[in-house]
């Protein structure tokens, strides 16, 4: 008696105990709510992050009484660690106000990759604005003509001539009058979306897609008149030659029934299709690097962990490139002829980027350890340059470094020293590279005393669950002896 019950003692701890190991909390996803007393003007958003995820997402958010939703950004950040890079997304989905008021975002749960993330919800206080309010409906000035039915296909792009390599953004929407006769419905969307998307997807360029999650219509106004909105499919495109662009009219099929009069047997079936596109792509200027170099208006932010440092010693500088292009292929700054009085490592890389309707914002850092070997002031500008080409002043321009590295002495003089090249730069709760770096991991290693450990709590865990299985074990052992 007494063995099976020590059996079922156990079987009982391995069944509670393998589920707790089989989890990482850092693996975990998690939904995090913007500020929730804020003014009418600034819209309230939701973020889901997704650790360790490379493939996009697509998010169900929830609705919120009061609020429309405004559009999706997401911010990618690969991460190195232990020599594989992990890539980290949050996807976030922004909601403006109707009215100022109180609102209860009731909880609720979100389903990704075949996990629940759950919030608890809050209570949202959207403040009166002291000038006035922007009326929900939008002005939309992009269709240029307004066909003769109350019901069209747009596809339009968000500029008519570009550089290779700059940004366009392509919009498919589907636009329907408010007095529209009709009652229409979409079918098969999805099938038709994939065969619209092969066509208007344009050859030889890198796609940055804008994820819609949900089909919901937008009010706006086109030339006086009101129309409901229904945005299909959105993606920016860098144009990798210096081809034009050309953009076929795609159709779309829609079942309708007749809002007066009796209904139709069968629902009728009507087609939209809309104007081709014909995007201009402009060759880049003469230059050394033409056709190397990335396209885009960038600005540049440096930072050095220690100004000063004895010779012998690594210090660590960022160089970080912000700003709108294609961030995710920015290429690593350029290494300049090497001389003998400093090692300059290969540096590590690592990129944010936040998807805005028409156009793809972000920041890259390159991380890299400075070796110095003589006394002096050593300029970082004579080792590392970036090149790139600004299309809105159709001109090349070089970020090059600011700082300088002192080195020579004990070294004590630690004193971070920063440069940005915009005061404008501004963080949503990320570490610039450019910021201090007086709260470093690194700060103060020096004097560390590496003999000592830390005691790592899930260690010790999983040294006790090892004994306590020893320990019962042996009880078994026993209790088999004396029968």
């Amino acid at each position: 008696m007494f063995f099976v019950i020590f059996r079922k003692v156990v079987v009982l701890f391995f069944c509670f105990l393998l589920p707790g190991f089989g989890q990482s909390i850092d693996n975990l996803s998690s939904i995090e709510l913007g500020v929730t007393t804020f003014p009418i003007e600034r819209p309230f958003t939701i973020s889901l992050i997704i650790p360790n995820s490379e493939t996009r997402a697509t998010v169900a958010f929830p609705d919120i009484t009061g609020f429309v939703k405004k559009g999706t950004s997401t911010s990618v950040t690969p991460v190195e660690v232990d020599g594989k890079t992990l890539t980290s997304q949050i996807i976030t989905q922004n909601y403006q106000a109707k009215v100022p008021g109180r609102f209860r975002l009731p909880p609720f749960t979100i389903m990704i990759n075949g996990e629940t993330v759950r919030s608890e919800g809050a209570t949202l206080v959207v403040q009166p604005s002291a000038s006035l309010s922007v009326p929900g409906s939008a002005t939309l000035n992009t269709v240029a003509i307004v066909p003769e039915g109350a019901a069209f296909l747009s596809l339009r792009a968000s500029r008519q001539a570009i550089y290779m390599g700059e940004e366009v953004g392509l919009t498919l929407s589907f636009f329907v009058a408010d007095n529209y006769p009709y009652e229409l419905s979409f079918q098969a969307l999805d099938k038709q979306l994939q065969a619209i998307v092969k066509k208007i997807r344009p050859a030889n360029s890198w796609e940055e897609n804008v994820p819609i999650n949900d089909l919901k219509p937008i009010p706006v106004i086109i030339r006086k008149k009101k129309f409901r909105e229904f945005r299909i499919f959105q993606s920016v495109f860098f144009p990798l030659s210096n081809q034009s662009l050309r953009i076929p009219a795609v159709s779309l099929q829609l079942n309708r029934q007749p809002v007066i009069g009796p209904p139709a047997s069968q629902p009728e079936t009507a087609v939209f299709t809309s104007r081709p596109l014909v995007i201009s792509v402009k060759t880049l200027p003469v230059h050394p690097l033409r056709g190397r170099v990335p396209v885009g208006t960038f600005q540049l932010e440096e930072a050095l962990e220690r100004q000063y440092v004895v010779a012998g010693k690594s210090v660590r500088y960022t160089f970080s490139v912000f700003g709108k292009g294609n961030i995710a292929t920015l290429p690593a700054p350029g290494s300049l002829a090497g001389q003998a009085e400093i090692d300059v490592f290969p540096p590590e890389a690592k990129h944010t980027i936040t998807h805005g309707g028409n156009e793809i914002t972000g920041r890259k850092t390159f991380t890299y350890y400075i070796v110095p070997h003589q006394n002096g002031s050593i300029s970082l500008a004579n080792y590392v340059q970036w090149v790139y080409f600004d299309p809105q002043r159709a001109r090349y321009d070089t970020l090059r470094p600011q700082l300088q590295l002192q080195v020579g002495g004990n070294g004590s003089g630690v004193a971070t020293n920063m440069n940005i090249a915009s005061s404008s730069a501004v963080t949503n709760g990320e570490t610039v590279p450019g910021a201090p770096m007086v709260n470093s991991i690194y700060a103060g290693v020096e004097g560390m005393d590496s003999t000592r450990q830390p005691v790592s709590v899930s260690v010790l865990i999983r040294s006790m669950a090892n004994v306590l299985i020893l320990v019962m074990l042996l009880g078994m052992v026993v209790v088999l002896v004396r029968k």
